[in-house]
C-alpha cells in the first residue's frame, strides 16, 4: 500500500466501489485496494482516521454497493461527498479520460474531489442531508414500491394484449400479488412516519396543501429530504419540474423541463391532475394557461412546479398551507 500524498497540505480522495471490493485512490499519490466487506472496510476507516487534512472523499454511487462503506466513512466524522453519475461523466469527457479501470476510476474521482466548486457544481446553498437510519429505511421502501409500479405496469401491458387462458391467469396472479405487496408497503411506510414526530409533523404539513395525499406526502419524504432545507428554485430542478431556457443568437427554443427525480415526478404529476380540477387555487391557475393558448401537458407541469413549490415552503416555515384557507 502507498502512504497517502498531501497537496498543498489538504488530502483528497476518490474511492471506486464494486461488490466485491474498492479502489481508494489520493490526489497526486498512490492508490490502494480492500475488500468490500466490514473488518475491511473498518481497517480503512482506521487509516484514514489518522489522517488530519481530509478535505474530501469523492465516491461516485454504484447501486447500493457504496452504502456501508460511505456510512462506515460518515460515521467517523470524515466529509464524504456523493458524485452524481451524469456530473462524473461529464468530467471525464471534459479531462479527457479514455482508461476505464477501478484504479483509474479512482484516481479520477480523487481529481475530482480535488477540482474548485464550480467544476464540481457544488453551490454555497448545497445541503448535505445527515445519516439518519429511519429516512434510509423509508427511502428503500419508497424505492420498491416504484420499482412495484413499473411491475405493475408492465404485467398490465401484457395482460391487455395476451390471448392464451393459462398466461392471463399467471399474469393476474402476479398483478394481485403485486398489488398486496404494494399496499403492504405502504402501511409500512406510515408505520415509519407515526414513529418520529418530525416525519409526522412533516407529513401533516404536507397534507395541508389540497390534492396531496399519503402517497405524495410518503414519496416527498423519502426520496427528498432535501425538501424544507433549499430554495424552491432548487427543489423545482431536483424534482425536475424546472424549465431549462434553450436560446442562442436568434435561435429561441421552448425551454424544457430535464432531469430530476423521476419516481417523485411521477406522483407528483398525478398530484397535479387532481390540483387541476380541485384545488382552489391551482385549478383556476391551470384554467388561466389553458385560456392563454398552453398546451395541456405544459399546464400540468406549471401545476406540478407550484405544488413542489408549496411542499418545499410548507416544510421551511413549519405552517400550514396558506392557500388551505381557501375554499
Amino acid at each position: 500500500m502507498t502512504a497517502s500524498v498531501s497537496f498543498d497540505n489538504h488530502i483528497f480522495i476518490g474511492i471506486d466501489v464494486s461488490g466485491a471490493s474498492f479502489e481508494a485512490a489520493w490526489h497526486r499519490g498512490g492508490s490502494t485496494q480492500y475488500e468490500n466487506r466490514p473488518d475491511a472496510i473498518a481497517a480503512f476507516v482506521a487509516r484514514l482516521g489518522g489522517e488530519k487534512q481530509i478535505i474530501r472523499i469523492a465516491v461516485e454511487p454504484t447501486g447500493g454497493y457504496e452504502k456501508p462503506l460511505v456510512k462506515a466513512l460518515r460515521g467517523a466524522g470524515l466529509p464524504v461527498e456523493m458524485v452524481h453519475t451524469s456530473r462524473f461523466a461529464a468530467y471525464r469527457t471534459l479531462v479527457g479520460a479514455k482508461a476505464k479501470s477501478d484504479t483509474s476510476d479512482a484516481r479520477l474521482l480523487a481529481a475530482y474531489a480535488a477540482a474548485p466548486e464550480e467544476v464540481r457544481g457544488r453551490k454555497a446553498d448545497y445541503v448535505e442531508i445527515p445519516q439518519d437510519a429511519l429516512r434510509e429505511h423509508l427511502a428503500e421502501l419508497a424505492v420498491r414500491c416504484d420499482q412495484l409500479k413499473r411491475m405493475i405496469h408492465a404485467e398490465s401491458c401484457r395482460l391487455a394484449t395476451v390471448r392464451s387462458n393459462d398466461v392471463r391467469e399467471q399474469i393476474a396472479a402476479h398483478l394481485e400479488a403485486l398489488r398486496e405487496a404494494g399496499r403492504k408497503l405502504h402501511v409500512a411506510m406510515m408505520q415509519l412516519v407515526r414513529e418520529c414526530a418530525e416525519l409526522r409533523n412533516a407529513k401533516r404539513l404536507l397534507r395541508s396543501i389540497k390534492s396531496i395525499g399519503d402517497k405524495t406526502a410518503l414519496a416527498s419524504l423519502a426520496l427528498v429530504p432535501e425538501l424544507g432545507l433549499i430554495s424552491n428554485k432548487a427543489a423545482s430542478a431536483l424534482i425536475g419540474v424546472a424549465p431549462f431556457v434553450h436560446r442562442s443568437g436568434t435561435m429561441n427554443a421552448p425551454a424544457h423541463i430535464h432531469g430530476g427525480r423521476a419516481a417523485v415526478r411521477n406522483v407528483f404529476y398525478m398530484t397535479a391532475v387532481t390540483a387541476s380540477r380541485h384545488n382552489p387555487v391551482l385549478a383556476p391557475f391551470y384554467d388561466r394557461l389553458i385560456a392563454a393558448g398552453k398546451p395541456p401537458k405544459v399546464a400540468l407541469v406549471a401545476v406540478m412546479r407550484r405544488l413542489v413549490v408549496y411542499a418545499n415552503a410548507v416544510l421551511r416555515s413549519g405552517q400550514p398551507w396558506k392557500g388551505a384557507q381557501t375554499s
